[in-house]
């Protein structure tokens, strides 16, 4: 199969620009879903930018995790996405081919992050490269986190990670400048070289711009 043709892929991943960090807030909400204290009440003075978002929805935090109606991924996905001046959402990362090709790449979930981790040989054992793209695949879903509360949202939310832009720098660095190989089983002849350069597009992109990535899917 050409790696670069990727019709009739159903799946199709998306990379948002982001605001601020998944970190924080992701372990928020799990914190309160065990019975920790409820910190929502007092995020307009710990992360203003989510509180000014989520507020902008009509959310009043002073009443906590109990006034929400949203399930957490959903809470995450509108306080993390990053917005214009007028609150709309910020223009997407790429409208061109990268996007396409990252988005529906030629494999049975359509996922090409997916695919880098498993065929892309870091220059040392869990290096900062393969770390920030597991944080990107599935730093919200239940192969890290032992739940799928932060991933699976109403509306077919389905979050699967992130980058700061701190982050987006340093994986952009790492796949220009890493001695990472490519593993001589990959299906696809080329496909880890192509997923790169698309990805370094969508990363400098962000960089350029000043924003984080947020990585979701169709649920």
């Amino acid at each position: 199969m050409d790696v670069l043709n990727s019709a009739g892929i159903t799946p199709f991943h998306t990379f948002d620009p982001m605001q601020g960090s998944a970190s924080e807030l992701a372990d928020m909400l799990d914190s309160i879903r065990e019975g920790g204290e409820d910190e929502l009440s007092s995020l307009g003075s710990t992360h203003p930018l989510p509180a000014t978002k989520l507020e902008a929805e009509g959310i009043d935090l002073a009443k906590g995790r109990d006034g929400i109606e949203w399930d957490d991924a959903t809470i995450l996905f509108i306080a993390l996405r990053a917005t214009d001046e007028d609150g709309g959402p910020a223009e997407p990362l790429d409208r061109g081919i990268s996007m396409e090709r990252l988005g529906r790449f030629p494999t049975s979930d359509g996922n090409a992050i997916a695919y880098l981790r498993e065929y892309m040989i870091p220059e040392s054992e869990d290096d900062l490269g393969s770390r920030l793209l597991t944080q990107l695949d599935v730093g919200l879903q239940e192969e890290l986190r032992g739940n799928d509360e932060l991933s699976k949202g109403c509306g077919g939310v389905n979050l699967h990670g992130w980058l700061t832009a701190a982050e987006v720098e340093m994986l952009r660095n790492h796949l220009q400048k890493s001695a990472w190989k490519v593993a001589n089983h990959e299906p696809f002849d080329g496909g880890i070289r192509d997923v790169a350069r698309h990805l370094l597009i969508i990363l400098k992109t962000a960089e350029k711009r000043g924003v984080g990535i947020l990585m979701r899917s169709p649920d």
